[in-house]
């Protein structure tokens, strides 16, 4: 095809394409389901809990905190990474929350091993958290990884880290907060490794999550 018959043909069949929200705005639309999902969660597990409940101290809440902001964090290095020529460390500030939200739990067994002279690794197992966790983090991550394939997944297995990170950051708090633990080691190993095992998976499977859609030429 000559030029001239490229540029006419482009200028009748182009079609003008809407621009994304920034990422800070869909990072908002996003968190608008991700907090709802959670007070609903939080609210139907209060009505049937009879007695156990938590107790929120100045460090706990840090830690809810600093689980908060690592997923906002994450959510909006996650929109940012689909969008060609953005920063290249969109990964810097989750990763500091991510930090906060480990060094708030190390200090947290600290505080136990003074208290009670143990940290309690083997005294209490956390599989429900696990299991809620993990269907949480699917319930919040589905909408964000479609939100994701509207831009330009360029580098998907990061694009994906992010993704898992931001929802499994929300989901942590629901579990925190519907099941108390006595140990904060408890804390850092059940939640800790059940949001390092499906952030590595979801890595992994970047590519299948994100793809690129299929073009097909007439």
């Amino acid at each position: 095809m000559k030029t001239d018959e490229l540029i006419d043909r482009l200028g009748r069949d182009v079609t003008v394409a809407r621009p994304l929200p920034t990422p800070g705005m869909r990072t908002a639309g996003w968190m608008v389901w991700a907090v709802s999902y959670l007070v609903l969660v939080v609210v139907m597990m209060f009505a049937v809990m009879s007695s156990a409940r938590v107790t929120p101290t100045p460090l706990y809440l840090v830690q809810q905190g600093a689980a908060l902001v690592t997923g906002i964090m994450a959510a909006r290095a996650a929109f940012a990474s689909v969008i060609p020529g953005s920063n290249s460390r969109v990964w810097v500030l989750p990763t500091v929350g991510a930090a906060v939200w480990s060094v708030s739990l190390l200090w947290a067994g600290v505080r136990d091993l003074q208290a009670s002279g143990t940290l309690g690794v083997t005294s209490q197992s956390d599989w429900p958290c696990v299991a809620s966790m993990t269907v949480g983090g699917l319930l919040v991550g589905f909408p964000l990884v479609w939100m994701l394939r509207r831009g330009a997944p360029l580098t998907p297995h990061l694009t994906a880290f992010l993704a898992a990170l931001a929802a499994l950051s929300v989901a942590n708090i629901e579990a925190c907060l519907t099941r108390p633990h006595a140990f904060a080691l408890t804390v850092l190993l059940w939640h800790g490794g059940t949001v390092a095992a499906i952030v590595t998976l979801c890595a992994l499977m970047g590519h299948r999550l994100l793809r690129w859609p299929e073009m097909t030429t007439p």
